[in-house]
């Protein structure tokens, strides 16, 4: 592994920690995860349907149901303005 490869592992890594601290904040953190988990697929499938309709397509792999399913919707936003600016 590459030195690039291990400050993104690391800051993955960070990322993780973050959206578990916010979900310990709330109290209900089965339920606060459980729902980001959801709109965060929700929306990867509604955006997967829709690319027919609007042509910007975005493929249901293991990586972006990982991200989809950690980050919820803000993850797939971020997925899709990468795609978008780089042509990923």
């Amino acid at each position: 592994m590459t030195v690039f490869d291990y400050i993104m592992l690391g800051l993955f890594v960070l990322a993780i920690l973050i959206v578990l601290g916010f979900a310990l904040k709330t109290k209900k953190f089965f339920k606060t995860l459980a729902l980001s988990c959801a709109l965060g697929i929700g929306s990867l499938f509604i955006m997967y349907i829709l690319s027919s309709i609007s042509g910007f397509k975005l493929e249901i792999t293991p990586f972006t149901l990982g991200v989809s399913g950690i980050f919820g919707l803000p993850g797939v936003i971020c997925m899709a303005v990468t795609k978008m600016i780089w042509f990923i």
